[in-house]
């Protein structure tokens, strides 16, 4: 994945010499998530419900090419997250695509994530379940709405450790139902 996004970030400067069309954004979310909230029951028997979430994002895009009215852009993330009722930190980061139009920008992020603990580890009586495992990857999709240089933004989250698509590369982490959340931010463009 660093190998990738090296590639991508030479490919960037050579494609857009001008460093002052590149921005960074510095954004703060709050939502709600849920342990593996893409289904009615999940196999850890983990009680279904939604807890509040935060998180302050931070991404570096570079301008890369145009298409249609818009333009496509590319740069790296980092994310710092309280999830499961803002009591489980997870760190994340890796790379950011988005298309930018108008007052509007479309943004899909991949990377890997970190987190303290388990969520929905341990239950009320006493027994454990796998729960979310500590390192997943970390996906997202999110809109973004231009004011000046402030913007707004709603998406939606997932960390999992793939297991169910046969890409857990740890798998002595054990298995991981994912957890899902959806957001609304409010975010500064430098």
């Amino acid at each position: 994945m660093i190998i990738v996004a090296s590639l991508a970030f030479s490919q960037t400067a050579i494609a857009q010499p001008n460093p002052d069309n590149a921005h960074t954004d510095l954004e703060f979310r709050l939502g709600g998530g849920v342990l593996n909230g893409t289904s009615l029951d999940n196999d850890e028997g983990v009680p279904r419900t939604i807890k509040m979430t935060a998180q302050i994002f931070a991404d570096r895009l570079f301008p890369v090419t145009t298409i249609g009215d818009g333009v496509v852009e590319i740069g790296p993330y980092v994310k710092g997250a309280l999830l499961d009722g803002v009591s489980v930190p997870l760190v994340a980061g890796g790379v950011i695509l988005g298309y930018r139009f108008g007052n509007y920008e479309i943004l899909v992020n991949g990377g890997l994530a970190y987190a303290t603990e388990r969520i929905g580890e341990n239950t009320s009586d006493g027994s454990v379940h796998p729960g979310q495992t500590k390192q997943t990857y970390d996906l997202g999709l999110s809109l973004r709405y231009d004011i000046n240089q402030y913007f707004i933004s709603a998406g939606y989250q997932h960390n999992s450790n793939g297991s169910h698509f046969d890409i857990n590369f740890i798998p002595e982490k054990g298995t991981n139902p994912g957890y899902d959340n959806l957001f609304v931010g409010v975010g500064i463009r430098f």
